[in-house]
């Protein structure tokens, strides 16, 4: 297991989503302390779906950078939300109910009526549950990831004692001359950051259990608000990482691990606070922690099995060395490694590869006809990428039939737009 990870490492797009996920997670910790407590939590629900809408606005309008729409639209439904809680005529949480589930609808609305994707479900599967999303990093999002991460991180610790005072006692905080209704949208919107990063991290539905799940688990053991805040970030960044590195070793989708890794957290936590009140347990919290995060990397090294693994080929394997074998990969992995090749096409012409995937066709723009094509998915089986092959290499099994397909990498250009292609390709069912 360590050895495929010290591996997995050497690919730069692994070692920047553990970068980001770690301080997505890390900011998602820090401010859902104050959203619980503030009974914010279904703000947080309902931005995650405004940042759905205003993605697919910016889909729709071929945005080079969508980040520069995305954000200012989910800081400014943001303010209105924080807005609706205060005497309005439509009172908090109906406001939020009501913008959310809009902005869900209309998104998935747009990418169905204008969206040019040949893979619509699988865009809008990684994006809702984020299956692979945090493993496609441009270095774009890299960087502007990293540095409002590390943005919000400052700015927490810088008004922390302002952040405080507003979460607990708003009156006594304005009598004391301390801005409440300033601070509170302030608050917003720094949430709204939050949301749009952890998309790419756990996707659109699942953002709501980043915030919320770390900080209940430290409130089941702690009681002061700086101990909490403390733990919620250590159990953050440890289950973040801990379901990242579960779904890259194991094949898992990435948002979902790990959702599954704060909750089996928390529910470490719910007992060790049970019998700590009963039974006056006073083992230390760090020791709980401690041990959360052994079970969860035994769960890595337990989900890693040859299920998980593309089928094998049952013709004799290719004489020469393969300078890209993705039968010896998970589907998380392989999707992922089949995705930089689709985006990268150049860089891997002349390669000799072997894959993993469904026989298919695919339509030649041109000229209109069916080409033969090895698909890969992911471990949701909603995102694909293609590799077209010689028609010569026929005759060809029925669609849906998982074949391996090898060949010489190469590259062929549809309406623009270049594509991996398979030259000299042979196949053979898989196992």
């Amino acid at each position: 297991m360590f050895a495929q990870l010290a591996q997995y490492l050497h690919y730069p797009f692994v070692r920047h989503a553990l970068l980001v996920g770690v301080l997505i997670s890390l900011c998602a910790s820090l401010l859902g302390v104050t959203l619980v407590l503030k009974r914010f939590s279904l703000i947080g629900d309902g931005l995650s779906h405004v940042a759905f809408g205003a993605m697919a606005i910016a889909g729709v309008l071929h945005f080079s950078h969508d980040m520069y729409f995305i954000l200012p639209a989910t800081i400014v439904c943001a303010v209105l939300m924080l807005r609706a809680g205060q005497n309005t005529a439509i009172m908090g949480d109906a406001a939020v109910a009501l913008l959310s589930v809009a902005s869900l609808a209309i998104g998935y609305l747009l990418v169905n009526l204008f969206s040019t994707s040949t893979n619509l479900t699988g865009d809008v599967c990684t994006t809702l549950f984020g299956s692979t999303s945090i493993l496609t990093l441009s270095k774009f999002d890299v960087y502007l990831s990293t540095g409002l991460s590390l943005a919000v991180i400052a700015i927490f610790v810088l008004f922390y004692n302002k952040i405080f005072a507003c979460t607990f006692d708003e009156d006594f905080a304005r009598a004391t001359g301390t801005p409440v209704t300033a601070y509170n949208f302030f608050i917003a919107v720094v949430i709204a950051v939050i949301i749009v990063l952890a998309m790419k991290l756990v996707g659109a539905l699942l953002i709501s259990a980043l915030i919320i799940f770390p900080a209940l688990s430290a409130m089941r053991v702690f009681r002061s608000f700086l101990a909490v805040t403390i733990c919620s970030a250590i159990l953050s960044v440890v289950c973040s990482l801990s379901g990242m590195l579960i779904s890259i070793l194991g094949g898992t989708p990435v948002g979902s691990t790990i959702v599954c890794c704060d909750l089996v957290v928390f529910l470490l936590f719910s007992l060790y606070g049970l019998a700590q009140r009963r039974f006056r347990v006073n083992i230390p919290a760090a020791a709980a922690a401690g041990i959360a995060f052994v079970l969860l990397v035994s769960g890595c090294s337990c989900s890693k099995n040859d299920s998980a693994k593309p089928a094998q080929a049952n013709a004799p394997a290719d004489e020469r060395k393969f300078d890209i074998d993705l039968t010896q990969e998970n589907a998380t992995m392989a999707w992922t490694l089949a995705y930089y090749m689709d985006q990268n096409p150049d860089d891997y012409t002349g390669m000799h590869v072997r894959i993993a995937g469904r026989f298919g066709y695919v339509k030649d723009p041109a000229t209109n006809l069916d080409i033969p094509a090895c698909i890969v998915t992911d471990a949701t089986a909603c995102c694909q990428m293609r590799f077209e092959f010689a028609q010569s290499a026929g005759p060809f099994p029925t669609e849906g039939t998982q074949i391996i397909l090898t060949g010489d990498m190469a590259t062929v250009e549809h309406a623009g737009k270049k594509y991996c292609n398979l030259e000299g390709a042979t196949f053979s069912l898989a196992r």
